[in-house]
Formats: C-alpha cells, sequence, structure tokens
C-alpha cells in the first residue's frame, strides 16, 4: 500500500511540474502580449500545452507547430518576447521546484526536497534529451522548448540551457 501510495504521489508531482511549466507559458505569453482570451492551458491533453485561438480554433503546437508559431508571430512582436514566450515554462517550474525544495529542507523535509528536484531535473533531462533535441535534429527544425530556444537566438539559448541544467544539478545537490 506505501508503494502505491508514493507511485501516486510522484504522478501527482509530475503533473504539477508539467502544469507550473504550462502556466509559466501562459504568463509570459501574457507579459509578451498574448490576449488571455486567446489563450488556453490545455492540462488533460499529451502534451500538455498551451492552446492558441486562431479564427475560432485552438491551435496546438503538438499538431501544428508551423502555424502554431505563426500565430504567436502576431502577438510577439520581437526576438526577445518570443525567447520569453518559450523559456517561460521552465523558468517558473525551476522557481516553482526551488521555492518547494526550500520549504521542505526549512521544514526538515529532506526527502520531499530530493523527490522534488530530481524530478525537476529528470523532467528536464527527458524533456531535452528524448522529446525535444533528437526530433529536432530528424526533423530539421524545433520540436519544443529548448530546440525553439535555439531557433530564436543560438548564444542566449546555450547559456539559458547552461543555467537551467546548471540549477536543477544544484537543487539536487544542495537536498541530498
Amino acid at each position: 500500500m506505501e508503494d502505491l501510495l508514493q507511485f501516486a504521489l510522484i504522478l501527482a508531482l509530475v503533473f504539477v511540474l508539467i502544469a507550473v511549466h504550462e502556466l509559466g507559458h501562459y504568463i509570459a505569453g501574457r507579459i509578451g502580449g498574448i490576449p488571455a482570451s486567446d489563450m488556453k492551458l490545455a492540462l488533460m491533453a499529451f502534451p500538455q500545452h498551451v492552446a492558441l485561438l486562431d479564427e475560432g480554433e485552438w491551435v496546438s503546437p503538438v499538431r501544428d507547430i508551423g502555424r502554431y508559431v505563426e500565430i504567436s508571430g502576431r502577438h510577439l512582436r520581437s526576438r526577445n518576447a518570443a525567447f520569453w514566450w518559450v523559456a517561460g515554462g521552465m523558468l517558473l517550474e525551476l522557481a516553482f521546484a526551488s521555492a518547494a525544495c526550500g520549504v521542505a529542507l526549512g521544514l526538515g523535509h529532506r526527502a520531499v526536497a530530493f523527490w522534488v528536484a530530481s524530478m525537476s531535473l529528470g523532467m528536464y533531462l527527458i524533456n531535452v534529451g528524448l522529446m525535444d533535441l533528437p526530433w529536432a535534429i530528424r526533423y530539421r527544425r524545433a520540436a519544443g522548448d529548448t530546440s525553439g530556444l535555439w531557433q530564436i537566438a543560438p548564444a542566449p539559448a546555450f547559456i539559458f540551457s547552461i543555467i537551467m541544467l546548471a540549477s536543477r544539478v544544484l537543487i539536487v545537490t544542495l537536498s541530498v
């Protein structure tokens, strides 16, 4: 029974981290100029994403990335706004994981901090290493957040990616 409870808690944590990630995109989109009425969080879809409204139809980056980029470009008028729209998910998820680890450590729950930090790092590595970069290389176009950032601005994306990875490794290390 305890194993089943732990499994359920891990699944819940994965869902929360993904939801926070997508909320980060949503918030960055709002800051960048996308109207709230033109975005919706699609958390019960796979993969989860922020859908954009175009002529009465909700467009997913999974089903039609070209159209999705074109729609977002109507609202995000600069490369800088586009960069932060794509990076917003990773930033908010990292901030959330770091804060959750800090609270757990402060309350003496080192195991909880370790799980949150490890899940954040693991999800980042799986997303970049299995779901994004291999497909971007194969299809020669952005397939996820990291390859999208590299397409928008390669040098800042490289630095951003190093910071994202190092930060997650750091919170795992601090929670051990």
